[in-house]
């Protein structure tokens, strides 16, 4: 197995920024596009379990149907992998809600990633959110 390049862990880092930026600029139709087609996005008694396609699709309605401000960061991202399989781990920092109360969220995702033709997309997204006691 060939090691993660340079370019590997810079298009993985773009992936994740691309994530945020089009959840928070409301780019439905593009994120989809960032999964596998057998993913699984884990969001955890916050926001559930969402598996392959369809589970995408209804992930994004969702957080299309909320209406709020969504502006997301990732940070601290720590990569390892292979040429074809990777693992990411960030922090994160949501900043949320209707506009003008907005909160604050903080968590990790745990990434695992997949590269096909040419591409990395996200196979797995697993998001551990801080929640208040």
């Amino acid at each position: 197995m060939a090691a993660l390049t340079v370019d590997d862990r810079l298009a993985i880092t773009q992936l994740l920024a691309t994530y945020c930026r089009m959840i928070d600029r409301g780019q439905w139709e593009e994120l989809r596009a960032l999964f596998t087609s057998d993913c699984r996005l884990d969001f955890g008694a916050r926001m559930g379990v969402h598996e392959g396609e369809g589970g995408v699709r209804r992930f994004t309605e969702t957080l299309r149907a909320t209406g709020l401000l969504m502006r997301h960061y990732t940070m601290n991202v720590i990569v390892t992998g292979d040429g074809t399989r990777a693992r990411a781990e960030s922090h994160l920092l949501a900043i949320t809600g209707p506009p003008g109360s907005a909160m604050l969220t903080t968590g990790f995702y745990e990434d695992e990633l997949v590269k096909s033709d040419g591409r990395w997309r996200f196979r797995v997204r697993r998001a551990l959110i801080d929640l208040p006691a």
